[in-house]
């Protein structure tokens, strides 16, 4: 009897149980060390003064002197531990790689094993040879495959070893004291004037870091992790590591502050809700409906007392460097650094629908970057709001410097995108307020493929049209909803002061965000939106008007979410134009406020006037000719007098407003 040897069946190795989210633990030793960096670097400058000329026995013995040796002692141990750990994370990544390599080679050895069982069950004598040779090579690749396990076992060991020898180096003062000494220690002051010198130019600081060593890099991470967090042409990795230290080390602190007795302070209070907001934004991707879609959320902004503690704030949902489809997603009045959850909350909505037109991968991010018009109680005296901030809608100053700002950060995703800036499609939307900064960005120059305007209140002063956008050809979208009040306010009045002297009047400038990128003479491509709903006075004017028609643009019965979706996927082509609006923004204005005469003067006076007429005239039907004579001529009276009324209410109708606005 001939012999056909099969090898085994291969049995699946155990999972490396290093998960990716054993990265909190990096971010832990990460902002303890900087916290404990920060308390260092305290320490060492109100400490004895390094011209120190008084005794020099104590000098060495001043209290802070010591402490500022042993907490920078503490930091580089730290320091030196969160780089072993990083490197240990990184090889983990890389042996999760391998590791599902080896498990696809298994599974198709495996497979590949099960058919030729299968032929041999049914085997000739004259098949036999041709078996055991393919049995032979079956063997030899099941070899092939014993080694790679091995070699990854070994890797897998190696690695933990190295990541423990690191750890056991600074577990003592000692130690710790000895690394902070050592000459191989970054200096991170050389390098922070270093990335100073590249100022704003994205690249340069992109492959400056790149450029970096682990044990320098890392050192910064620790150091200034507010600095490498909010600089453009970091790698977004990078930036969200930098960012979700400080986040901890800043709860951590101001929680513990509070815990200890201490009543925090407005701007403390502040700064604990912008830092909390960010910790919210992150969790909301692990709710339903979001956590079925395992999106990888990071932060790359924060600094949560700029703009007087109004903050900056900025979270990506997907990996922006790596994504096919980036969207940028600038919000309008009334945002600050508190709600950046509430933000994200749009850009995974975005998001959600983006992914499902499976045409690559997508990144949203909720940016809250620039100084938003709002109310912020940390800036003035207690009990008061700064309405002057508030009062910056009505003005473009604001919106033109965030144009700055949200070019220099799109200028750095281009920068730190892995396929460079032509393999990813970048959309940058903004809504209300927001859409007058990007627009203003646009102007200026933004590097990106798609502008999206919604619920506009203007484009900018400057810009008459799509070509003032600079954007490229028919990629300029525009979403309107009829009923969105914001909408309304495109146009700009000038404002113009007598001066007298026959000399006419001197031109001050104009009130207004710019025209409205909603008409169809400015040349956009404007996108199906949901009407809203139609509303009456001030009550309804803030709770339908503002806070349902304006705001839910990205709500998923909205066409325009649709609509916005195929944009950032790379499908605006398969967006239809509606062709614009035919009728000046402000006209909109004027008919609400013609409505509302109508709504609360005329008809109720009709109504009235209805009401009478009917109650005459079922009595004069109940009595004789004479009497119903007397009725139709009362209900002649009753009417003439009603037409009257809505005449005269017509009269202060026109001398209030306008025939048109400017």
């Amino acid at each position: 009897m001939r012999t056909i040897a099969v090898p085994d069946w291969l049995p699946r190795e155990p999972e490396p149980q290093v998960q990716d989210a054993a990265s909190a633990v990096l971010t832990d030793v990460r902002a303890a060390a900087s916290a404990v960096s920060d308390v260092s670097e305290w320490a060492r400058t109100n400490g004895a003064p390094s011209d120190f000329t008084g005794n020099a026995a104590e000098a060495a013995d001043h209290a802070v002197t010591r402490f500022a040796v042993d907490t920078d002692a503490v930091s580089t141990a730290l320091e030196r531990g969160a780089l072993a750990i990083d490197e240990f994370l990184t090889q983990m990544r890389q042996r999760r790689t391998e590791y599902a390599d080896l498990m696809e080679r298994r599974q198709l050895l495996n497979d590949d094993r099960d058919a030729l069982v299968q032929r041999i069950e049914t085997v000739t004598d004259d098949q036999i040879e041709a078996l055991q040779t393919e049995a032979a090579s079956l063997r030899q690749r099941f070899e092939s495959y014993y080694q790679g396990l091995q070699t990854w076992r070994e890797c897998v060991q190696t690695d933990e070893d190295a990541a423990i020898r690191g750890l056991n180096a600074v577990d003592e003062l000692a130690e710790g004291l000895a690394a902070a000494n050592s000459d191989g220690r970054p200096d991170t002051d050389a390098l922070r004037e270093q990335l100073g010198r590249l100022g704003s130019n994205t690249d340069a600081v992109n492959a400056w870091w790149n450029g970096l060593s682990e044990a320098a890099r890392n050192a910064l991470l620790i150091s200034d992790p507010d600095l490498i967090g909010n600089t453009n042409g970091v790698p977004t990795g990078d930036r969200d590591e930098a960012n979700r230290s400080s986040v901890q080390r800043d709860i951590e602190y101001l929680l513990g502050l509070r815990a200890s007795g201490h009543e925090l302070s407005a701007s403390e209070q502040r700064w604990l809700e912008n830092a909390q907001a960010i910790e919210d934004s992150i969790v909301l991707a692990d709710k339903p409906p979001y956590n079925a879609l395992d999106i990888d959320v990071n932060v790359v902004a924060y600094q949560p007392q700029a703009f007087g503690g109004d903050g900056i704030a900025a979270v990506a949902y997907g990996d922006p460097d790596t994504a096919d489809n980036t969207a940028v997603f600038v919000p309008g009045i009334m945002q600050d650094g508190t709600t950046i959850d509430d933000r994200g909350a749009d850009a995974l909505s975005l998001y959600q629908e983006s992914v499902g037109n499976q045409n690559g991968s997508v990144a949203t991010i909720a940016w809250i970057g620039y100084d938003s018009p709002n109310f912020n109680p940390t800036s003035m005296p207690a009990g008061l709001l700064d309405g002057g901030d508030a009062a910056h809608t009505l003005t473009e100053a604001n919106a033109e410097a965030g144009g700055h700002a949200l070019s220099s950060f799109v200028d750095g995703l281009n920068s730190t995108h892995e396929g460079g800036a032509a393999s990813s499609n970048l959309t940058v939307i903004g809504h209300s307020y927001g859409s007058t900064t990007s627009a203003h960005a646009a102007a200026d120059g933004l590097a990106a493929d798609n502008l999206v305007l919604i619920g506009s209140p203007g484009a900018g002063g400057g810009v008459s049209d799509v070509s003032g956008l600079h954007m490229p050809q028919g990629h300029v979208y525009v979403g309107a909803a009829d009923h969105d009040p914001v909408t309304w306010l495109g146009g700009e009045i000038p404002i113009n002061m007598a001066t007298g002297f026959g000399l006419g009047p001197t031109h001050l400038g104009n009130l207004g965000l710019g025209e409205d990128p909603s008409q169809h003479d400015f040349g956009a491509h404007n996108f199906a939106v949901d009407s809203g709903q139609t509303f009456h006075g001030p009550g309804g004017l803030v709770t339908t008007g503002f806070m349902d028609n304006h705001v839910s643009y990205f709500e998923g019965t909205n066409p325009a979410l649709a609509n916005m979706a195929d944009i950032v996927s790379g499908q605006g082509d398969q967006v239809a134009d509606t062709g614009g609006r035919t009728q000046d923004a402000r006209d909109y204005l004027d008919d609400w406020v013609g409505s509302e005469a109508q709504h609360h003067v005329v008809d109720p006076i009709v109504d009235g006037a209805v009401q009478t007429y009917e109650g005459v005239r079922d009595g004069a039907v109940q009595t004789y000719e004479g009497v119903r004579d007397g009725a139709v001529q009362t209900y002649e009276g009753v009417r003439e007098g009603a037409n009257d009324a809505i005449d005269r209410g017509q009269d202060a109708w026109d001398s209030l407003w306008p025939d048109r606005w400017p």
